[in-house]
């Protein structure tokens, strides 16, 4: 045998038992592989993947470890949810992110029905599968949301209310208006403070002491005297 192709099947052989030792050590301890390419996840329930020659190793954010073989599926253990947890996130998000989620009305946890209540102005599946995957998606990951659907561990209901008042105050953020008609939350003759934006270049404003209006909100009343509401819309009668 000629002296190089020796040596390159030495150097073969070598290779070989390092990768064979590397790949051996890797998946009787759960361990990374030596030789591998990491891949960050950002999300989820997975960290992330150290992809070997002959194994992937998983890190889970559970700080769950698990090396398998090539081709083999795998998925990191889901935490116990809580309704508390889920109800916890919704608020944290809906508190950083008010001013691109006029859709959205309310959130508690029913504990009778083992739910979380939300309301929705707009209340249908397509709002729905959108409010889970908007307030879910980036904190907890894909095993969170499909936990959350496969349980049924929220519970969407309609929430908007129409009335209409006449303006009785006029100010820079907002009007006090006086309920003409009883409506499903409010009684005839209420006073009430809508919440309002307002360009200083408006040219046609009906935000005028007087006039009738129709005010669409959301449901939810701020107890105050008198009692407040954010609308979502105000039309002039």
């Amino acid at each position: 045998m000629k002296k190089g192709l020796k040596i390159t099947l030495i150097v073969l052989g070598v290779l070989l038992g390092i990768v064979a030792l590397d790949t051996l050590q890797a998946k009787v301890f759960d361990n990374s592989p030596l030789l591998k390419i990491r891949e960050n996840l950002d999300g989820g329930t997975l960290d992330y993947i150290d992809k070997g020659i002959f194994v992937n190793h998983y890190h889970c954010n559970n700080n769950e470890d698990v090396t398998t073989w090539k081709g083999t599926k795998f998925a990191c253990s889901v935490k116990e949810i809580t309704l508390d947890d889920i109800n916890d996130k919704i608020i944290n998000f809906m508190s950083s992110n008010q001013e691109n989620n006029t859709n959205y009305a309310y959130n508690y946890v029913d504990t009778k029905k083992q739910v979380i209540v939300v309301g929705l102005v707009e209340n249908n599946e397509s709002n729905q599968d959108e409010f889970i995957m908007k307030v879910f998606s980036n904190c907890c990951g894909l095993e969170y949301i499909n936990y959350i659907k496969n349980n049924n561990l929220i519970e969407f209901k309609d929430s908007k209310d129409v009335f209409e008042a006449k303006i009785i105050v006029v100010e820079e953020d907002r009007i006090t208006v006086e309920v003409l008609e009883d409506s499903g939350s409010l009684k005839k003759g209420t006073k009430v403070i809508v919440k309002i934006t307002r360009s200083a270049n408006v040219t046609n404003d009906f935000y005028v002491a007087g006039n009738n209006v129709r005010i669409t909100f959301n449901g939810n009343i701020e107890t105050s005297n008198p009692v407040q509401i954010g609308a979502i819309k105000i039309e002039l009668m």
